[in-house]
């Protein structure tokens, strides 16, 4: 648990030395607000993790699939309701492309996923010509919108979808099946499991999740930049891979990776209110993502050991 403790020993201190700023209604709000894409991109990409892969596309897919619903309730005049639902089968389309190259062709999921996400952000880069969407319909706008106890709509679909990953982690076979193939390919397919099913099925749920995150990006921004999927693929990774430090240690867990992610926007948004410069949050984002791999190797050998 020494993790949540970081994270209440960091929102205690901030709180103390900026009494009326940091711990204000505004500012947890606004933090929580900030990070709803993002926990839906990190608890995405907990599930191609389990099973010891990489998915390197999650923020193309977002981006890509934010100009898709965007340009499909604009300019076609799509219902709001279909659009989202033709936006994720696009998401799980690019995941079982992903699958068939690395699960079934055999290519290293680092190099295959790199790979897929440079082109899908130039398909973006295509569809968009290069230009920022905006002007997007109220019922879009809504979706992500929509106060419900001075909070988004957008933040609790991530509460929502951290629930059913828990649910699913802790309580299903198929959670258990992505854990086991994760440990160990050869083991899980000499105990009967469909490896390469359960892989695929990982590849295909992140590229859903993605998608989704971008409708919740194009409807809590109001605007679609092509130029932004890098800027989303440091911090999901970095929040999961702390996770492995709680909760479950030395597994991509649901519980750890929420934490993961609050402990970097409380980090990152005190060093701002004390006034330190916005490179500090990359800076801040890569040291995390460092740290936290080096925590979960270390821990992978520790349990390994015992």
């Amino acid at each position: 648990m020494s993790l949540l403790y970081i994270l209440v020993l960091l929102i205690i201190g901030f709180s103390i030395a900026l009494p009326h700023s940091f711990p204000t209604g505004g500012d947890v709000r606004a933090m929580i607000d900030s990070q709803a894409v993002l926990l839906v991109l990190a608890l995405g990409v907990t599930l191609p993790l389990r099973t010891g892969d990489f998915d390197l596309s999650i923020g193309a897919v977002m981006v890509l699939s934010s100009a898709v619903v965007a340009m499909l309730t604009t300019n076609d005049h799509w219902n709001v309701g279909l659009a989202c639902v033709v936006t994720v089968l696009l998401g799980a389309g690019i995941g079982f492309i992903n699958s068939i190259i690395i699960v079934y062709v055999g290519v290293n999921a680092f190099v295959a996923t790199l790979g897929t996400m440079s082109i899908v952000e130039g398909i973006g880069y295509a569809i968009t010509k290069t230009t920022v969407l905006y002007g997007f319909p109220q019922g879009l706008l809504s979706f992500g919108q929509a106060q419900l106890f001075g909070l988004p709509a957008a933040a609790y679909y991530g509460w929502i979808l951290a629930l059913l990953l828990l649910y699913t982690y802790q309580y299903t076979s198929f959670g258990r099946k992505l854990l086991f193939v994760g440990g160990n390919r050869d083991a899980a397919r000499l105990l009967g499991l469909k490896v390469n099913r359960i892989r695929a099925t990982a590849f295909i749920s992140s590229g859903a999740i993605s998608a989704f995150a971008g409708i919740l990006l194009a409807s809590t921004l109001g605007a679609v930049d092509p130029s932004i999927a890098g800027q989303y693929l440091l911090q999901p990774y970095a929040a999961a891979f702390l996770g492995t430090a709680v909760i479950q240690v030395g597994r991509f867990n649901v519980l750890g990776t929420v934490i993961g992610l609050y402990l970097i926007v409380v980090g990152v948004t005190g060093l701002q209110l004390f006034g330190a410069s916005a490179w500090v949050a990359e800076v801040f984002y890569g040291a995390a993502l460092v740290v936290a791999v080096g925590i979960a190797v270390y821990a992978g050998r520790h349990k390994t050991a015992k």
